[in-house]
């Protein structure tokens, strides 16, 4: 997060009905912000970032001479009936210094303000600067990352800049490096183990009983459900059981995957750092979903995390599952959250 404005947002093969209590405790939580604009969280796997941006703002992308962009533009407005602010995320090779980088930016304009910017210990610049008429705004942002620069452009009409002025804030503040080394860890003791969450998410429930424990997450809003007037959200179902006779992984993905029955559609099955992971479909009567159910093993002790996503967001929530799951760990408490 940046140094001057800090962020705002913060098993058992699990029923559908539970799913569904935490899908409409999130529409909830979105509808208690009463005549708020509606954000939606982007979130992307290759270039490890995230950020929020409203709804109804369209979204495109494309690459041009080895540089990534995304791009989130306000509705078209005006006589020319284009957008009057668009933002721009992007990601390129670093080869040259953050100011070097962002000359192609700024030159021809008048430079206003220079600032040094962190985020997730990430260290970076940004830049407010105009036109040289005034008639055009313009923000930008610089990340070096690794071999990469990761960065924020936002340009619009000065009068739009400063009517959009709260949304053009809250994406800019909410551009966060997704480092899962970096996740707050939920640490369960009595079963030794824990998994990095990222401050987006939230916990809905956690409850225990003879030797299992499932713990309940639901990720921030990742699209407008445009058919309901409310938001489409991803969960988590967290649970640690012991695996009967202790026998590791290949007993504990056995058994659980009888557990489920046949009613989960397994598409895929592959190992993932230690474990396995299985991609599963689900169809109801109103909405296909998808779950991506990780296992994981040490000894008598098992893992399972089961990430469901309905089929319009799962291709983003996948990634972000594969982030998550890749912080699970087993062993004493390190002193992170309980």
């Amino acid at each position: 997060m940046t140094s001057s404005s800090p962020r705002k947002r913060r098993t058992t093969g699990w029923s559908r009905a539970g799913f569904l209590t935490l899908v409409l405790a999130a529409l909830l939580a979105e509808a208690c912000t009463g005549s708020r604009e509606l954000f939606v969280t982007y979130f992307n796997g290759d270039h490890g970032v995230s950020l929020r941006h409203p709804a109804g703002w369209r979204t495109d992308q494309a690459e041009q001479e080895g540089v990534w962009y995304r791009y989130f533009l306000a509705p078209p407005a005006g006589p020319q009936n284009r957008p009057p602010v668009s933002v721009t995320l992007l990601s390129g090779p670093a080869g040259r210094s953050l100011d070097a980088y962002a000359e192609r930016y700024l030159a021809g304009h008048a430079t206003a303000t220079e600032r040094a910017e962190e985020r997730q210990g990430i260290a970076g610049k940004s830049w407010l600067f105009a036109s040289t008429d005034g008639v055009t705004r313009y923000r930008l942002a610089l990340f070096g990352l690794r071999a990469k620069v990761i960065g924020l452009y936002v340009q619009g009409d000065a009068a739009a800049f400063d009517a959009q002025a709260a949304a053009i804030e809250e994406v800019w503040s909410s551009l966060t490096f997704e480092r899962p080394e970096r996740y707050p860890r939920r640490e369960w003791t009595e079963h030794k183990a824990s998994l990095g969450i990222p401050e987006s998410w939230r916990e809905t429930r956690a409850f225990s009983g003879g030797g299992t424990l499932l713990a309940q997450y639901v990720s921030p809003a990742l699209a407008a459900d445009k058919g309901r007037g409310g938001t489409v959200h991803a969960s988590l179902s967290v649970t640690l059981e012991k695996v009967a006779d202790g026998g590791g992984l290949e007993s504990y993905y056995e058994s659980t995957r009888k557990r489920l029955g046949e009613n989960f559609q397994v598409l895929s099955h592959a190992a993932f750092k230690g474990g396995y992971v299985d991609v599963m479909r689900i169809e109801t009567p109103v909405a296909m979903s998808y779950i991506k159910r990780y296992y994981f093993a040490e000894g008598a002790r098992g893992c399972s995390l089961s990430f469901e996503a309905r089929e319009d967001v799962y291709p983003r929530a996948s990634r972000w599952a594969d982030y998550i799951a890749s912080t699970v760990r087993f062993g004493e408490p390190t002193g992170g959250a309980r």
